[in-house]
């Protein structure tokens, strides 16, 4: 299963709903949740705002993926990081932030426990050219949004499912999406919590050839 979580504490996820969480579920919380992180005093020790989050996801066996505002220096950064089994596997920054945060470098997907997962940070879901790391081997897509459901974003989420062969699950603040790989939508949840299932998508992609830097991160 997949859970997404948005206006809600961490602590009250953990209690209202660890029992329904079990091996192999990803977990996904909205940037509320988080808020802004530290990033050289939460990896130096000095912060503990991921410190719960990282014993969650190993003592339970699943994958955290989380969205935040990092901070590194003066810099503010539109983030996504991705937990699986207790091990931080990797951060992705939004490439092509609207206003407010420092452009982002690189698109990352994440080799995982569940296979190969790629994450898109806000506006980027808009840009076929970001696309590339979807169409080979990949499971799962999430697009992560720190705003309202979308028309928009919606929309590029369909057109990227069509042309991938791949389920699309897009979070908002307020509503999660389940497109399939059709470019369908199968469901829309309100509120702040969602389950969905997605089967594993294994196609390649259908349409796109463009080329871009891509890395892809794995656990240690």
């Amino acid at each position: 299963m997949i859970f997404c979580f948005s206006d809600i504490d961490f602590d009250d996820v953990v209690e209202d709903y660890g029992a329904l969480i079990s091996p192999n579920d990803t977990v996904i919380l909205s940037r509320e949740i988080t808020g802004v992180v530290d990033m050289p005093a939460e990896f130096n020790g000095n912060s503990h705002i991921f410190r719960d989050m990282i014993v969650f996801s190993k003592d339970k066996e699943i994958i955290l993926i989380v969205s935040m505002r990092a901070k590194i220096g003066d810099r503010l950064y539109n983030s996504v990081m991705l937990i699986d089994g207790g091990k931080v596997f990797g951060v992705s920054d939004e490439i092509y932030p609207i206003k407010g945060y420092e452009k982002g470098s690189v698109v990352r997907s994440y080799l995982t426990s569940r296979g190969k997962i790629c994450i898109f940070v806000d506006s980027d879901i808009c840009y076929p050219q970001l696309w590339q790391s979807c169409f080979e081997n990949c499971r799962y897509i999430f697009s992560m949004n720190s705003i309202p459901i979308n028309r928009e974003r919606i929309t590029c989420a369909k057109t990227l499912a069509r042309v991938s062969g791949k389920h699309v699950l897009a979070q908002f603040c307020d509503a999660s999406v389940s497109i399939n790989c059709y470019g369908r939508i199968e469901s829309i949840k309100l509120g702040r919590m969602s389950a969905f299932y997605l089967p594993l998508s294994l196609t390649k992609g259908r349409i796109l050839d463009r080329k871009i830097k891509f890395v892809e991160e794995r656990g240690d």
